[in-house]
Protein backbone atom coordinates (compact mmCIF):
# COMPACT_ATOMS: atom_id res chain seq x y z
CA UNK A 1 0.00 0.00 0.00
CA UNK A 2 2.51 2.61 1.11
CA UNK A 3 4.81 1.93 -2.29
CA UNK A 4 1.01 2.77 -4.05
CA UNK A 5 0.68 6.10 -2.49
CA UNK A 6 4.23 6.96 -2.59
CA UNK A 7 3.78 6.32 -6.54
CA UNK A 8 1.05 8.31 -6.61
CA UNK A 9 2.63 11.05 -5.02
CA UNK A 10 5.00 11.19 -6.95
CA UNK A 11 3.41 11.52 -10.36
CA UNK A 12 1.73 14.42 -8.57
CA UNK A 13 4.71 16.00 -8.02
CA UNK A 14 5.74 16.06 -11.54
CA UNK A 15 2.35 16.52 -13.19
CA UNK A 16 2.74 19.68 -10.61
CA UNK A 17 5.98 20.56 -12.24
CA UNK A 18 5.88 19.91 -15.75
CA UNK A 19 2.37 22.00 -15.60
CA UNK A 20 4.11 24.61 -17.90
CA UNK A 21 4.60 22.03 -20.65
CA UNK A 22 1.40 20.19 -20.64
CA UNK A 23 -1.60 22.66 -19.47
CA UNK A 24 -1.43 24.79 -23.17
CA UNK A 25 -2.06 21.19 -24.44
CA UNK A 26 -5.03 20.05 -22.54
CA UNK A 27 -6.44 23.87 -23.52
CA UNK A 28 -5.45 23.33 -26.85
CA UNK A 29 -7.40 19.59 -26.80
CA UNK A 30 -10.36 21.19 -25.21
CA UNK A 31 -10.96 23.86 -27.87
CA UNK A 32 -10.68 21.01 -30.62
CA UNK A 33 -13.37 18.94 -29.16
CA UNK A 34 -15.81 21.47 -27.61
CA UNK A 35 -19.17 21.06 -30.06
CA UNK A 36 -18.79 23.46 -33.42
CA UNK A 37 -21.23 23.21 -36.02
CA UNK A 38 -22.14 19.99 -37.59
CA UNK A 39 -20.35 20.40 -41.34
CA UNK A 40 -24.11 19.52 -42.91
CA UNK A 41 -25.86 22.78 -41.26
CA UNK A 42 -24.01 25.77 -43.10
CA UNK A 43 -27.18 27.68 -43.70
CA UNK A 44 -25.64 30.87 -42.07
CA UNK A 45 -22.31 29.90 -41.67
CA UNK A 46 -20.74 33.39 -42.50
CA UNK A 47 -23.46 35.26 -41.03
CA UNK A 48 -23.52 39.17 -42.67
CA UNK A 49 -21.48 42.31 -42.18
CA UNK A 50 -22.86 43.16 -39.07
CA UNK A 51 -22.44 40.31 -37.57
CA UNK A 52 -18.76 40.17 -38.87
CA UNK A 53 -18.26 43.87 -37.23
CA UNK A 54 -19.82 42.83 -33.77
CA UNK A 55 -17.26 39.79 -33.81
CA UNK A 56 -14.40 42.34 -34.48
CA UNK A 57 -13.78 40.88 -37.53
CA UNK A 58 -13.19 44.64 -39.36
CA UNK A 59 -10.13 47.10 -39.15
CA UNK A 60 -8.93 49.86 -40.56
CA UNK A 61 -7.25 48.33 -43.66
CA UNK A 62 -10.68 46.24 -44.04
CA UNK A 63 -13.08 48.64 -43.14
CA UNK A 64 -16.82 46.14 -42.96
CA UNK A 65 -18.54 49.35 -42.16
CA UNK A 66 -18.53 50.79 -46.10
CA UNK A 67 -20.01 47.67 -47.01
CA UNK A 68 -23.08 48.41 -44.41
CA UNK A 69 -23.65 52.01 -45.77
CA UNK A 70 -23.13 51.46 -49.46
CA UNK A 71 -26.64 49.17 -48.38
CA UNK A 72 -24.27 45.86 -49.81
CA UNK A 73 -26.45 42.41 -49.36
CA UNK A 74 -23.86 40.11 -49.57
CA UNK A 75 -23.48 37.58 -46.99
CA UNK A 76 -20.83 38.45 -45.01
CA UNK A 77 -17.38 37.35 -44.82
CA UNK A 78 -15.98 33.60 -45.53
CA UNK A 79 -14.19 31.58 -43.18
CA UNK A 80 -15.02 33.62 -40.31
CA UNK A 81 -14.32 30.47 -37.88
CA UNK A 82 -10.95 29.30 -39.28
CA UNK A 83 -9.92 33.80 -39.05
CA UNK A 84 -11.69 33.41 -35.33
CA UNK A 85 -9.43 30.56 -34.53
CA UNK A 86 -5.89 31.89 -35.79
CA UNK A 87 -6.72 34.81 -34.16
CA UNK A 88 -7.13 33.06 -30.56
CA UNK A 89 -4.04 30.77 -31.90
CA UNK A 90 -1.67 33.55 -32.75
CA UNK A 91 -2.65 36.26 -30.28
CA UNK A 92 -2.94 39.06 -33.08
CA UNK A 93 -5.34 41.16 -34.56
CA UNK A 94 -7.84 40.53 -37.40
CA UNK A 95 -5.05 41.61 -40.42
CA UNK A 96 -2.78 39.54 -38.94
CA UNK A 97 -4.88 36.73 -39.45
CA UNK A 98 -5.94 37.37 -42.24
CA UNK A 99 -2.47 37.65 -43.59
CA UNK A 100 -1.83 33.93 -41.67
CA UNK A 101 -5.16 32.62 -43.46
CA UNK A 102 -3.73 33.50 -47.22
CA UNK A 103 -0.12 32.55 -46.20
CA UNK A 104 -1.37 29.00 -45.42
CA UNK A 105 -3.98 29.44 -48.31
CA UNK A 106 -0.82 30.04 -50.84
CA UNK A 107 1.34 26.92 -48.98
CA UNK A 108 -1.61 24.63 -49.44
CA UNK A 109 -1.63 25.27 -52.89
CA UNK A 110 2.23 25.30 -53.82
CA UNK A 111 3.10 28.72 -53.40
CA UNK A 112 5.73 30.57 -51.82
CA UNK A 113 3.67 32.96 -49.83
CA UNK A 114 6.74 35.47 -49.37
CA UNK A 115 7.49 35.24 -53.64
CA UNK A 116 4.01 34.43 -55.11
CA UNK A 117 6.33 32.16 -57.04
CA UNK A 118 5.48 28.42 -57.68
CA UNK A 119 7.16 26.03 -55.21
CA UNK A 120 6.82 23.16 -57.87
CA UNK A 121 10.89 22.96 -58.99
CA UNK A 122 9.31 21.84 -62.86
CA UNK A 123 7.21 25.08 -62.99
CA UNK A 124 8.03 26.70 -66.24
CA UNK A 125 8.48 30.86 -65.88
CA UNK A 126 7.69 33.23 -69.31
CA UNK A 127 9.13 37.05 -68.34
Amino acid sequence: MIPLLLILLLWIIAAYVTRSYWMPKIQDLRERLRYTRLPFFRAEEDGSFEQNIEEGLTSSTFDLHQNLLGGDERAGLENTDEIRKIMKKYKCNFDQARLIQQQNKMKANGIDPRTGVPIDPKAVYFS
